[in-house]
């Protein structure tokens, strides 16, 4: 019983430690919507990927998956994703990412394991998008200015199975409106099984949905995912991500929906976990501090953002890490204002109890709103109650 005991302790720090590995959060970049999804078909697996923003102008993704399952598998693929992450920020080529992961694989393993990967690079300047795979068979571009979907393959072999494997660099530029999707692939498990055409093509039908946004479809297959594993009958890790190319009228759609006009100079960010909220306020408060607001004012700034954004990823998305709280900001030397929209159902703002009434005091509603109120110049709220746009003059 002790070994058994043991056993289970063993693989749930195995779970633990892989998930860990899973990206919890997603780089938020300007013209840029991404998403992603993760679903271990047991408690560790063999699919990672992440998404890593390596400097202002390049980002950079992979995706990997280790054929098997079980610790093996796991440990294989937090290998490969270590030894993917130790290269892609010294090269631009994922060619030669792969080619010094196959030789970490080569060198720890021996040629065991099969292992397919898609690795590519986006230049932020001109959406250049520079890929390459292993045999990884699910990467698709839809391209928005003739509503067509192609594959993004190219030649190589699988990581881990020889140490001479070929790997070759293809390049294709997006222009807005283009979506990228890249997925394991236990996505075709999301279909009903008529043949391996009939899969892909009903994978295509969704993703080539005109008038959806990336998140939009990516909810899609979520659903689809919840349904079939209510039914027992994934056999195989899914896993997606995904990322869109804003259009300049999308942007505007945005800008407008937060409150702002299309000509405005708006700074937009994404995020969707507590974790995140940190790094979107820094950017005002950085800004704030640049064009000379006064230290008292930004610490009632952070206080207030922390506060709205952390109201809009708990009550306004309940916690459901799917959705995105989208924030846009201007900041000059007259005044900062912050915009911050939820993908909840909105509420009324008038219908909060006043928290300074004294059969209020215990009550959780409402406080930080009351105190958001008190530390800014404005507060305004959109009809759907799901926006709140702030503003601090520089006094």
């Amino acid at each position: 019983m002790q070994r058994s005991a043991g056993g289970a302790e063993e693989l749930e720090l195995s779970r633990r430690v892989q998930l860990a590995m899973v990206p919890q959060s997603l780089p938020a970049v300007t013209g840029l919507d991404i998403r992603a999804f993760y679903f271990p078909r047991e408690a560790i697996a063999g699919d990672l990927f992440d998404i890593v923003l390596i400097s202002e102008d390049m980002l950079a993704m992979f995706m990997l998956d280790v054929g098997g399952y079980g610790t093996s598998a796991a440990l294989m693929s937090a290998f490969a994703k270590g030894s993917l992450q130790n290269h892609i920020r010294e090269t631009t080529s994922p060619t030669v990412v792969l080619e010094r992961v196959n030789g970490d694989i080569i060198r720890a393993a021996g040629a065991s394991f099969a292992i397919s990967a898609f690795v590519a690079y986006l230049d932020l300047h001109n959406n250049k998008l520079t890929y390459t795979t292993a045999e990884h068979p699910c990467q698709m571009v839809y391209c928005k200015h003739d509503a067509s979907l192609r594959h993004l393959s190219t030649p190589g072999t699988k990581l881990g199975t020889t140490k001479d494997a070929y790997f070759e660099d293809e390049s294709i530029y997006l222009s807005p409106g283009d979506r990228v999707f890249v997925f394991s692939d236990g996505v075709y498990e999301l279909f009903e099984k008529n043949g391996d055409s009939h899969q892909i093509e009903a994978l295509a039908a969704i993703l080539s949905g005109e008038d959806a946004s990336v998140g939009e479809l990516m909810n899609k297959l979520e659903k689809r995912y919840e349904t079939k594993a209510a039914e027992q009958v994934i056999r195989d890790d899914v896993s997606a991500m995904g990322f869109e190319i804003l259009t300049q009228s999308r942007k505007n759609q945005i800008k407008e929906k937060l409150g702002f006009y299309r000509d405005d100079p708006v700074y937009l960010q994404f995020i969707s976990y507590y974790e995140e909220m940190d790094g979107v306020a820094g950017v005002i408060l950085k800004e704030m501090d640049v064009a000379g607001f006064p230290d008292e004012t930004i610490r009632k700034m952070k206080i207030s953002l922390t506060e709205l954004l952390a109201n809009a990823i708990g009550h306004g998305n309940n916690e459901d890490h799917s959705l995105k709280v989208t924030i846009g900001h201007i900041v000059n030397r007259e005044v900062a204002t912050v915009s911050i929209m939820d993908e909840g159902d909105g509420f009324d703002p008038q219908a909060l109890p006043d928290p300074t009434l004294p059969e209020n005091l215990i009550k959780d509603h409402g406080r930080g709103l009351y105190i958001v109120n008190n530390y800014v110049d404005e507060l305004e709220h959109n009809e759907r109650g799901n926006r709140v746009l702030i503003r601090k003059y520089h006094v």
